[in-house]
C-alpha cells in the first residue's frame, strides 16, 4: 500500500493541540518506516519529534484511497539526508477512511464552467466536491440541462497552500433546488487517474480537516 516518494500528512495531539506535517516515504522495511524530516503545513518549519513521540499518519493510495494509521516515532537517522524512523503496523491495522468510491466533501471551490452545445460560459463556486464529480451553484439566468457535456476548470488550494488548476470534461446529472440556490450536479467524464489523487487527497485534507471542527464530509 505504502510505497518509496509517496507523499504523508503526520499529525501529533499535544493535549488537544493538534499540528499536522508533510511528509514523503523515503524507506520500507518489514516493521519500520523512514520518512524524510516532516515539514509543518503552517509555517513548512522542521518538525522536532522526539523518540516516543505518538503520531497518526495518513496517506492516499494508488487505489485514490485514503487512509490512516496509528504510529510513533522509534530514532532518528542522523546522516547526509536525516530521515524519522516509524514503526510501521500490519496492513490490517490501517482506517481506511474512504467507505465508497469517492469521499464527497462540503467546500467552496472556484469553478469556471464551459457549455458549448448551450453556449454557456461561466464562473461560480461548488458546494460540494469528490473525486467523481461535484455540485456547483447555477448563476442566476444560467440555463443548463441534464446529460448536457462540457468542461470545468476548477481551482482548489492543497493543505500546504499550493494552488493548483484541475480541468475536466464534465456531464451534468441534475438540476435541483437548495437553500433558495439552484445546483448542478455533475460526473467528471475519463478523469486522468493523477487528477483523480489531487482532488481525493484534498478532500482527505478538508475532511480532517472539518473533522477537527466537528463536522462531518458526505460520501457519494
Amino acid at each position: 500500500m505504502l510505497s518509496i516518494g509517496m507523499d504523508l500528512t503526520i499529525e501529533t495531539d499535544n493535549n488537544g493541540i493538534v499540528k499536522k506535517y508533510k511528509s514523503k516515504v523515503a524507506d520500507l522495511f518489514e516493521e519500520k518506516l523512514c520518512i524524510y524530516y516532516p515539514l509543518s503545513v503552517a509555517d513548512s518549519k522542521p518538525a522536532f519529534l522526539p523518540s516516543g513521540t505518538k503520531v497518526v499518519v495518513n496517506f492516499v493510495g494508488d487505489s485514490s484511497n485514503a487512509y490512516s494509521f496509528e504510529s510513533e516515532v522509534i530514532g532518528v537517522q542522523k546522516s547526509t539526508v536525516p530521515l524519522v524512523e516509524l514503526f510501521l503496523p500490519e496492513e490490517k491495522f490501517f482506517n481506511k477512511i474512504q467507505r465508497r468510491e469517492y469521499v464527497r466533501v462540503n467546500a467552496a471551490v472556484h469553478a469556471m464552467f464551459d457549455f458549448p452545445d448551450s453556449g454557456q460560459k461561466f464562473t461560480t463556486l461548488t458546494s460540494d466536491i469528490s473525486a467523481g464529480g461535484c455540485a456547483a451553484i447555477l448563476p442566476p439566468g444560467v440555463k443548463i440541462r441534464p446529460a448536457e457535456s462540457g468542461t470545468v476548470e476548477l481551482s482548489i488550494q492543497m493543505g500546504s497552500g499550493e494552488q493548483l488548476q484541475l480541468t475536466f470534461l464534465c456531464e451534468v446529472i441534475r438540476i435541483f433546488p437548495k437553500n433558495r440556490l439552484s445546483l448542478m450536479s455533475l460526473k467528471y467524464i475519463e478523469p486522468s487517474l493523477a487528477d483523480q489523487r489531487l482532488l481525493t487527497r484534498f478532500c482527505f485534507e478538508k475532511q480532517l480537516s472539518d473533522r477537527k471542527k466537528g463536522l462531518i464530509g458526505k460520501q457519494e
